[in-house]
């Protein structure tokens, strides 16, 4: 589809997909310095649409129509789109051209970042979603990232997905960036305010059960050597890697 303004139509410039709590709110709000991106005209990062889409609960308009050919570069960064099965889909029904971004993290502090952020939203007073064991249940599911990754890529092609590393991007947020900004045909622009934490870091602590984080290393280390063999990434500083 392209730069958002040239004349293809509706739809976003880029979409990312994935993995949640794997810094998806830091690396968009860096891609949105940029003067010619954006987000949808309602200004979330994350639409929860397209996996609607998908299900048939909405119809394609209801997300298309969100990025309109305006010469900006529009995008929705929702990490459920990953581990969703009807994304992918939809994605290649709808979005034939737009790049599709994933920033994964090291599978066992991701767990650990989303049971902080269970904590977090507990301790301000907010009522979990699910009842137990099925914020557990999905948030393991969330780190097997190489089957994830798999399914999109029978469904759109690995041409089309960029992988990055979070710690990579970590290290040099500046080249992560150009290179992103590259993928939409734009020029580099110096960041701002790189370290500030985003809206959705995590407050509160949150202990690990003993046991789990050993099961997680046991699961999680066959992933990231896919990842690695398979898709070329360096995961060397995950704890999983060895």
């Amino acid at each position: 589809m392209g730069i958002a303004g040239s004349g293809a139509g509706a739809g976003p410039a880029w979409l990312g997909i994935g993995a949640q709590r794997s810094g998806t709110t830091w690396l968009t709000d860096l891609l949105v310095q940029h003067p010619r991106v954006g987000l949808g005209t309602n200004g979330k990062k994350e639409q929860h649409l397209l996996h609607k889409v998908g299900d048939g609960r909405e119809p394609a308009s209801a997300y298309l129509d969100l990025f309109p050919a305006d010469g900006v570069a529009r995008g929705d960064w929702t990490p459920q789109y990953l581990r969703h099965a009807s994304c992918p889909g939809a994605v290649a029904r709808l979005l034939p051209d737009v790049p599709v971004l994933v920033v994964l993290r090291d599978p066992v502090e991701r767990f650990r970042s989303a049971m902080r952020l269970a904590a977090t939203r507990e301790a301000s007073g907010q009522k979990a979603p699910w009842p137990y064991p099925v914020p557990i249940t999905v948030q393991t599911w969330t780190g097997m990232y190489a089957d994830q990754l798999d399914v999109w890529a029978a469904a759109i092609g690995r041409e089309r997905m960029h992988v990055l590393v979070f710690e990579e991007a970590r290290r040099d947020a500046q080249a992560t960036l150009d290179h992103l900004w590259g993928l939409l045909g734009l020029d580099p622009v110096p960041l701002a305010d790189v370290d500030r934490a985003s809206g959705s870091s995590s407050r509160e602590d949150w202990e690990w059960t003993p046991g789990l984080r050993e099961s997680l290393e046991v699961l999680y280390r066959p992933q990231a050597a896919r990842l690695r063999d398979d898709w070329g990434l360096d995961v060397s500083s995950w704890s999983v890697s060895g």
